[in-house]
């Protein structure tokens, strides 16, 4: 799902699991005859239980598994949301509470053990049904689950879901009957009939809908990984409750409906996906965005898909080290390091001549991503003075933030929502999201008042300030001594703390944090996808780690969250994006702009602001890249 978190985009990632070939009778040299595509990766995959998926790295690998009811057309802009597993859109009540949903047919699950075997010995599947989403649902509402994020969209929305919740609490956690108890607003009509019944209109629901998090769970997986284990005879035999897990966590408990399944998970070594035989039959897209087919999108409209069988990731830590193996053509995409980005891309920000001539090509675009600087609003310094944190957004150089720390790739976030969203523009910059010295010490001078009325200046002076960083490497304290620099302008003393990512959620979730860099991807394409992160509600359900209250806001919130597209809403919008503005519990810095290479070999490359697994509609010219020089 979105696809939340992002420390950096269109990076692949790894996962903490033992070394195990999965599919019978499958080695190495299974690559032979077939169309596979080599890359790299160096982060970590979070989560591989879509009810768990929260950030934008496990999101690329999980998107090519898991599917949902619906998603975004791969090439249309702006952005259009269509079937995938549901066999068309909803039917919606006059009223906009109830939505009744139509499951394709014959849509099958990629064979598992959790099936059961055929005769010849291979792994049963079965086709998904309506049942299979109530489950999604109530996993995501899972008390024993944390599911954070999904779960934040669900909330308060569904009739029964939230007492559903209350009542899982109350079972042990590896008590699965709790599936069992029915949820009102979540019926399997039949089969092929799902139907969600809403408390209120929300109108950002098809968006929740085109998540994959939300994908079906058939319920001998979770009966059979999560409920028994090997008895070390050939069976199986039950695991006690009390030592169940409640997530799928092993990929070889992963049973998805996507173009792909996992053959190989090694531990900073690599990753391996494979075609799914009884994947559905897709075919390309027949029309896309204006100017898509002057560009070689369309080419291969109508056809059938996945075009690529293997998709295998190999762990490379150092981003340089992933570069060489690109120029040495043993992987077919990159991106570029800090280091030689200048000796690559032109003052233009185009890709330099050399680079073409060898068959390069540059794909740029700006995701609807804010990165920014949080203040917890519970802290006693910073969320004390407002001034304070007006001061800090004032004297900090944003623009030499990007050009210094990022190669120029970005521009400076000037309101909380990204560029890319109409109401960005009529809310307009904020007003102390700019550069100015003079007035950040002017600022200052009543944040100390401010601090010294209520006793917590220390000598008269505001005491050191933490910032806790998502990382411990050289580019992390690179930002952090940055981050020093700029409050050194204004006398402020800052404390910078490396962390793992673990190490961070853990402190933010525990509001342990005073401020740290975080950012936020856009689920899904609506304004309201952002401003749910100031929302004091949200606080609790974990998406308003600013710990940011404001009656007003909420009050605004609760009025546009119920209201379909229009100017009232837009008005609304504009309005808490400007509450925002002055209330800074954010420190804004950058809108990226995401810039990564290809060999020409590589086909039908489209970036999605939003949408994932769409690399089943890349294709491979393997004649192309052999010719080339490639793998």
């Amino acid at each position: 799902m979105k696809y939340f978190y992002v420390i950096a985009l269109l990076i692949t990632v790894g996962l903490a699991l033992l070394p195990m070939t999965y599919l019978q009778g499958e080695g190495e040299d299974e690559y032979i005859g077939k169309v596979v595509n080599y890359t790299t990766y160096g982060a970590t995959v979070k989560s591989l239980d879509p009810a768990t998926c929260g950030d934008v790295t496990s999101a690329v690998i999980q998107g090519n598994i898991y599917e949902g009811l619906y998603w975004y057309h791969y090439l249309k802009r702006p952005l259009e949301i269509v079937p995938q597993l549901a066999d068309g859109m909803p039917e919606i009540s006059d009223d906009g509470l109830t939505y009744t949903i139509k499951i394709k047919r014959g849509v099958k699950y990629s064979r598992n053990p959790c099936f059961g075997k055929n005769p010849d010995g291979t792994y049963k599947t079965r086709t998904v049904r309506a049942a299979d989403f109530v489950l999604a649902f109530k996993r995501v509402a899972d008390y024993h689950i944390n599911t954070g994020l999904a779960w934040a969209f669900l909330s308060g929305r569904i009739v029964g879901l939230d007492e559903w919740r209350k009542k899982s609490k109350s079972y042990p956690a590896g008590d699965f009957s709790r599936y069992d108890l029915p949820v009102e607003g979540l019926r399997a009509l039949d089969d092929y009939t799902f139907q969600i019944k809403l408390r209120k209109k929300f109108p950002q629901m098809m968006y929740v809908l085109a998540m994959h998090v939300y994908a079906p769970i058939p319920r001998e997986a979770v009966d059979y990984w999560l409920g028994t284990e090997d008895d070390g005879k050939g069976g199986r035999r039950p695991i006690p409750i009390n030592k169940r897990v409640c997530e799928f966590r092993d990929y070889r408990m992963v049973v998805g409906t996507g173009p792909y399944m996992f053959k190989e998970f090694v531990r900073k070594n690599r990753i391996v996906l494979v075609r799914n035989p009884d994947f559905r039959n897709q075919y390309y897209p027949t029309e896309g965005a204006p100017g898509d087919k002057e560009k070689g999108l369309l080419a291969d409209a109508g056809k059938k898909v996945p075009f690529i069988d293997v998709i295998r990731y190999d762990y490379v830590a150092e981003s340089y080290s992933a570069w060489m193996r690109f120029l040495t053509r043993q992987t077919d995409s990159c991106g570029i390091p800090k280091e030689v980005f200048k000796s690559v891309i032109t003052p233009g920000k185009k890709l330099g001549e050399k680079w073409r001539k060898k068959g390069i090509r540059l794909y740029t675009y700006s995701p609807p991503v804010v990165y920014w600087l949080v203040f917890n609003m519970e802290d006693p310094i910073v969320g004390a003075s407002k001034s304070l944190r007006q001061a800090l957004c004032l004297a900090y150089d944003v623009e030499n933030h990007i050009k210094i720390l990022y190669n120029g790739r970005g521009k400076r976030a000037t309101n909380i929502l990204p560029s890319l969203f109409k109401e960005h523009d009529l809310a307009g910059p904020g007003p102390y999201y700019r550069l100015d010295l003079q007035a950040a010490r002017k600022k200052l001078e009543q944040a100390k008042k401010e601090l010294a009325r209520q006793g917590k200046l220390v000598d008269g002076k505001i005491p050191q300030l933490r910032l806790d960083l998502p990382g411990n490497d050289r580019a992390a304290y690179r930002m952090g001594e940055f981050a020093q620099q700029q409050f050194r302008k204004l006398g402020i003393d800052l404390k910078v703390i490396g962390n793992d990512w673990a190490t961070l959620q853990e402190k933010v979730n525990n509001k342990r944090c005073q401020i740290y860099t975080m950012g936020w991807h856009a689920d899904y394409p609506d304004p309201e996808n952002f401003l749910q992160l100031f929302y004091s509600p949200n606080i609790a359900k974990g998406t308003n780690n600013a710990n940011y209250s404001n009656p007003e806001y909420d009050r605004l919130y609760e009025r546009a969250r119920v209201l379909p597209d229009c100017p009232e809403r837009r008005q609304l919008y504009v309005k808490m994006v400007r509450i925002i503005s002055e209330d800074c519990p954010v420190l804004l810095l950058s809108e990226p702009i995401s810039f990564f290479l290809t060999y020409k070999w590589m086909k039908n490359i489209k970036p999605h602001p939003v949408g994932y697994g769409y690399t089943r509609f890349r294709r491979i010219d393997t004649v192309l890249r052999k010719k080339m020089g490639g793998r």
